[in-house]
């Protein structure tokens, strides 16, 4: 005799919502193997030297150099500069890579602080189209401050920063410091000249 209860239970173990329940999860499953595939892949392009870019940042020259506030002589002091950027960051960009963040920073001593450091300019890369620039006498998103009296006669050492930001795995930061450090000037210098656009 056909036997109805063995049927109707059959029917119940393979109802649409178990068979749903299996596939989102071997799904679930299959995503999460390659997400962590994906992570560390992101350990290999770290570590291969090949991967090395070219960067050099210099400042090609300072164009308003004094004080801030309406007391000259207590008031920190601020500098607006343009900068020569030469870069070549296509060796970073790969298939895990969503965008690169890169940002100028200068970099000097002080007698209170052995060093201090100020953003000076940043871009977000997102292509191996922008990857790739020469920028010439480009003034600088932020001014460059200090709060007291260090700048004159300060050595300043540009270094350039990228952050590379992948779909999935750790974010790594490196820097590289510019090729030709610089002394501020000793004096003051009064002016706004047209700048270039800074990117």
């Amino acid at each position: 005799f056909f036997d109805i209860s063995n049927t109707m239970g059959e029917r119940r173990m393979y109802s649409m919502v178990q068979r749903l329940n299996t596939l989102s999860t071997i799904t679930v499953t299959n995503v999460a193997a390659f997400t962590c595939v994906l992570a560390l892949s992101t350990f290999y392009f770290h570590l291969n030297v090949d991967m090395e870019p070219h960067v050099d940042v210099k400042i090609n020259a300072v164009h308003k150099f004094g004080r801030l506030g309406v007391n000259r002589y207590y008031g920190n002091e601020e500098a607006h500069v343009t900068l020569d950027l030469d870069a070549d960051l296509r060796p970073l960009l790969h298939w895990n890579v969503k965008q690169l963040f890169v940002f100028v920073s200068a970099s000097y001593t002080t007698k209170l602080h052995k060093t201090s450091e100020v953003v000076l300019w940043d871009f977000i890369i997102s292509s191996k189209e922008q990857a790739q620039f020469y920028f010439q006498g480009v003034t600088n998103k932020y001014p460059l401050v200090d709060k007291g009296k260090n700048l004159r006669n300060a050595n300043i050492t540009l270094k350039f920063h990228w952050n590379t930001m992948p779909h999935s795995g750790l974010l790594f930061f490196h820097s590289k410091a510019g090729s030709s450090p610089m002394t501020f000037p000793s004096k003051y210098i009064q002016g706004n000249p047209d700048p270039v656009p800074s990117y």
